[in-house]
């Protein structure tokens, strides 16, 4: 499955959650469109590990670090899959794996985001690995 498949894949579903439009954004074709659904004053922490081992970087910052990191990305031939999402209140969470364009799993992540008033992603936390996979049900 392509990148696009995938988006429009996330696009047939009934209710789109916020991790779902977000990536959407993110793996499109102009990936600093995921910043519109971003908050100016947005405070985050990427907890990203490469491989299986103890090593992992921690990247934190504002609007502008987040555009620094869309900017380092290699976002060509993979994706992000939403697989499970929920909300309470005005937290909204995300399960889901990093995918190259043949389907093979990356890695797993777990997103959570604190939205504002408007809908933007105010607060924002990820942890991704590829050490651990959530198998689910198709």
């Amino acid at each position: 499955m392509t990148s696009s498949q995938a988006h429009s894949d996330r696009q047939s579903k009934t209710a789109t959650s916020f991790f779902e439009r977000y990536f959407e954004l993110l793996d499109g074709p102009d990936p600093y469109r995921s910043l519109e659904l971003v908050a100016e004053d947005v405070e985050f922490s990427i907890q990203w590990a490469a491989d299986d081992s103890r090593k992992s970087s921690q990247f934190l910052g504002g609007l502008e670090q987040l555009r620094g990191f869309i900017d380092a990305g290699d976002m060509d031939g993979w994706a992000h899959y939403v697989t499970q999402s929920g909300v309470s209140g005005d937290v909204e969470f995300a399960l889901g794996e990093t995918r190259w364009d043949s389907g093979e799993r990356i890695g797993t992540f777990l997103a959570v985001a604190q939205l504002d008033e408007l809908g933007r992603m105010r607060r924002y936390m990820v942890a991704r690995s590829p050490a651990l996979a959530f198998p689910t049900e198709q």
